[in-house]
């Protein structure tokens, strides 16, 4: 069937939708220090009892996990759609033109930080199940839209939820990313390199340091070393004198820690010239590591971690994070890696690799591979969605980014930003077109209708 009368009722909706969601974005849902029945702070539970209320006030089942998680369902039967979306926000941060709570719109652009990044897709959801709802549609299975409270804090929330007993959907998806579906989404190793210093340079170096995050290509590294240090003059590095030191910066250019071959990284740029000074002690251990197997390869050749899939891609290699001092050396690698990579290999060759140089490497987070075949049925019922709902004929997409869809099994991220569409998520001014925005909640709603069919 087509989504005509779906379409049709999501729009008679639009202005309650997007009261709703105004009301969502009024409450500034940043992750703050915990209170009795605020496991994430005030303003979170806030948003947290406002969906819920929400949801009873449409005539639906609701469900709250000990504050963490909430639920919204509708329909009958054992298996059960789950759209996951979440209610917590990062910080607003400087440089707003507009209100970030106040849902302004502007030149048909609505404004506020939620908007897109999730409350307006996840109040969308609930909507749609009343769409469904009141025209009747039948489905044979549950709809459930999920709202966790902790997404942007390492999803602490659906864990928590998983952990007691809450009810996994059987398919499902997460408007939190893009359009179409994202059928994979790369396996994650965060790794911790460090030694306590022992034998010391020849030069006194009293600090390196660089990086924003790990996740980040290292956009700029500051070298301070005791004294008159002879350092070449070369284009991307600035060379002051100060209080008796030398400070050299090596200027790079960030890039997300799964594109890392769209950056220039700054530590990399610095230790290729200090590979041939000679500093020597462990200092130079870790610049010979570093320039050995990473060098500016991206796909970790050197490391033998180096995967290529022709469906989901290939590995991904990010120095991220550099911190030296006369007392330890620390940095961090992001390593992202394809659907026929063997994980437990790849973490064997990066311990082998860094105890050669006398370092010890630890995983300190991983992220869970994504992968959900393009022939299976919630890849097929969502694109076809995807294609009679705008025409076009993009294909399913695999990242090296992670997604909410990750809390689960049989999930997926399904929009709500459009290809082409520029990505002002956890922006300043954070915004979505107020036509693009409700054509993507229509999209949601025949996706739920589609999955609950069976």
């Amino acid at each position: 069937m087509g989504y005509e009368k779906l379409d049709k009722r999501m729009l008679e909706l639009k202005d309650e939708i997007f009261a709703s969601v105004k009301e969502s974005v009024a409450i500034l849902s940043v992750k703050s220090e915990p209170k009795e029945g605020a496991p994430y702070g005030e303003e979170i539970q806030k948003a947290l009892v406002h969906t819920l209320e929400l949801g009873k006030k449409l005539g639906f089942k609701t469900g709250n996990v000990d504050n963490r998680v909430g639920w919204i369902e509708y329909g009958e039967g054992e298996e059960m759609v789950g759209v996951l979306g979440h209610l917590d926000v990062v910080p607003l941060g400087e440089g707003w033109e507009h209100n970030p709570l106040g849902c302004e719109v502007v030149d048909g652009k609505m404004y506020g930080r939620g908007v897109v990044d999730d409350k307006g897709p996840t109040i969308a959801a609930i909507y749609a199940m009343k769409a469904i709802k009141d025209l009747g549609l039948p489905i044979e299975r549950r709809i459930r839209v999920l709202f966790g409270t902790d997404e942007e804090n390492g999803s602490s929330c659906v864990k928590h939820y998983i952990a007691n007993g809450g009810e996994k959907p059987t398919v499902g998806f997460t408007p939190d990313a893009e359009y179409p579906v994202i059928f994979c989404e790369k396996g994650q190793m965060f790794w911790e390199i460090e030694k306590e210093v022992t034998e010391k340079p020849r030069v006194n170096v009293i600090s390196i340091k660089g990086g924003t995050a790990k996740n980040v290509v290292t956009p700029s590294c500051t070298m301070i070393v005791e004294g008159d240090f002879d350092f070449p003059q070369k284009d991307g590095f600035i060379v002051t004198k100060e209080n008796g030191n030398t400070i050299i910066v090596s200027k790079g250019k960030g890039a997300h820690g799964s594109l890392p071959h769209l950056g220039v990284n700054a530590a990399i740029q610095l230790f290729t010239v200090l590979k041939d000074m000679d500093l020597g002690g462990d200092l130079q251990k870790m610049i010979d590591f570093v320039m050995d197997k990473i060098n500016l390869e991206t796909k970790g050749e050197s490391l033998g971690i180096c995967y290529e899939d022709e469906e989901t891609g290939n590995t991904s290699l990010t120095l991220g994070v550099v911190d030296y001092t006369p007392e330890k050396i620390f940095f961090t690698l992001d390593i992202r890696y394809p659907k026929n990579a063997d994980a437990g290999l790849m973490e064997e060759r990066v311990k082998k690799a860094a105890a050669e140089y006398t370092l010890g490497a630890r995983i300190e987070q991983t992220g869970k591979l994504v992968y959900v075949p393009k022939d299976s049925e919630l890849v097929q019922k969502l694109m076809k969605v995807y294609k009679e709902e705008t025409g076009r004929d993009d294909e399913p997409i695999a990242i090296g980014g992670g997604t909410y869809a990750k809390a689960f099994d049989n999930m997926v991220a399904f929009g709500p930003i459009f290809p082409g569409e520029p990505d002002v998520i956890h922006q300043p001014n954070e915004y979505g077109e107020v036509d693009s925005l409700m054509k993507s909640f229509q999209i949601v709603a025949a996706a739920m209708y589609e999955l609950a069919k069976k």
